[in-house]
Formats: structure tokens, C-alpha cells, sequence
């Protein structure tokens, strides 16, 4: 997935010293890491996904049908051949017929 946050620098640092206490806490430890490490995936916007398989993997046409439901655009780029993207098309669910 691709992200983006508006104070990224900012936020880590201060992120990254809380995450570096919890790590080493005595008490609850893995409660705290799992606590800090939750903040990490908070306020952020999603710019785009990428994969590597030509292959879609279980759960993705679903996933596309709601990202293009929600009004997020959605781009399907595969390997270098026209065979691969003519397969591929039907089970991403994207209507638009572009190749």
C-alpha cells in the first residue's frame, strides 16, 4: 500500500521513541508494543496498492469492487504482455475494458 501522512517525519520521531519504550517496559510489554504499533497505522491516506503476482489473490476482486465503490480509481497494470492482462481482466471485476 502506498500511504501518505501529512507530518511524517515529525509524527515517526515522536512515534519511534514511545515504540523504543515499550519495547523495553517491564510491565505489559507486548500489550504496549501492540498498543504503539497500532497508533502507527492511524490518520493516514491511501495514495494506491501494488502487488507482484500475476495471479490475484483471494479477497482482491472484492477488495477492487469496494476501493472503485468509495470512488478511489483503480489502475491494474500487468507484466508485458496483452495475453496477461485480457486474462486478468474478468477477475478484477473492473468494467472498463482498456488494453
Amino acid at each position: 500500500m502506498l500511504i501518505h501522512c501529512v507530518d511524517a517525519v515529525h509524527e515517526y520521531e515522536a512515534w519511534r521513541l514511545r515504540y523504543q519504550q515499550a519495547t523495553i517496559s517491564l510491565e505489559n510489554r507486548e500489550e504496549q508494543v501492540d498498543m504503539v504499533s497500532n497508533e502507527l497505522e492511524q490518520n493516514l491516506h491511501l495514495l494506491g496498492a501494488t502487488a507482484i503476482e500475476d495471479r490475484l489473490q483471494d479477497g482482491v476482486p472484492e477488495t477492487i469492487e469496494d476501493l472503485k465503490k468509495a470512488g478511489i480509481k483503480i489502475w491494474v497494470a500487468t507484466g508485458d504482455k496483452l495475453e496477461t492482462a485480457v486474462g486478468q481482466h474478468p477477475s478484477t471485476h473492473n468494467s472498463t475494458h482498456k488494453y
